[in-house]
C-alpha cells in the first residue's frame, strides 16, 4: 500500500505532535524527579543536623532520649521513602526518554520516507516532461518531408 505524499504530511504533523506530548511528559519527570531529590536531601540534612547537635549537659532526660530516638527512626523511615521515590523517579526519566526517543526514530523514519516519495516523484515529472518533449520532438520530424537525393 503505498501513502500519498499528503497522508504522509499528515502523518508526520501527528507524529510531531505525539513527540511534543512526550517531550512534555519527560520534563514533568524530570521536574518531579528533582523534588524528589532535594525532599531526599533534605531528609539527609535533618538527620545529619540530628547527628551534630550537642547533648546539654547534666543530667538525662529519659523522654527526650526516647523522643530523639523515635524521631530518629522517623527521619530513617522516611529518608528510606524517599530513596525508593526518588529510585522510581530514576526508572521514569528513563522511561519516558525512550518513549520520547522511539517517538523521534518514528517520525524521522516517515519524514524519510516523505523526501524520498518526494524525489521519486520529481523524477516521474521530469521523465514525462522529457517523454513529451521527445514526442514533440519526433512530431516535428515526421511531419517534415524526408530529403531525397537527385542525381542529377
Amino acid at each position: 500500500m503505498s501513502l500519498s505524499s499528503k497522508r504522509l504530511k499528515r502523518l508526520i504533523r501527528q507524529r510531531e505532535l505525539a513527540e511534543l506530548v512526550q517531550r512534555r511528559e519527560l520534563a514533568e519527570a524530570i521536574a518531579l524527579r528533582e523534588r524528589r531529590a532535594a525532599a531526599l536531601a533534605e531528609a539527609c540534612a535533618s538527620r545529619e543536623h540530628l547527628f551534630a547537635v550537642e547533648p546539654h549537659a547534666g543530667p538525662l532526660d529519659i523522654a527526650d532520649a526516647l523522643a530523639g530516638a523515635a524521631y530518629l527512626r522517623r527521619l530513617e523511615r522516611d529518608i528510606a521513602a524517599r530513596e525508593a521515590a526518588l529510585a522510581h523517579s530514576d526508572e521514569d526519566v528513563a522511561e519516558e526518554r525512550a518513549v520520547l526517543m522511539e517517538r523521534r526514530r518514528d517520525r524521522r523514519a516517515l519524514e524519510l520516507l516523505l523526501e524520498r516519495r518526494q524525489a521519486e516523484e520529481r523524477l516521474a515529472r521530469a521523465r514525462a516532461a522529457a517523454r513529451q518533449l521527445d514526442d514533440l520532438v519526433a512530431a516535428r520530424w515526421r511531419s517534415q518531408p524526408i530529403p531525397t537525393e537527385d542525381p542529377a
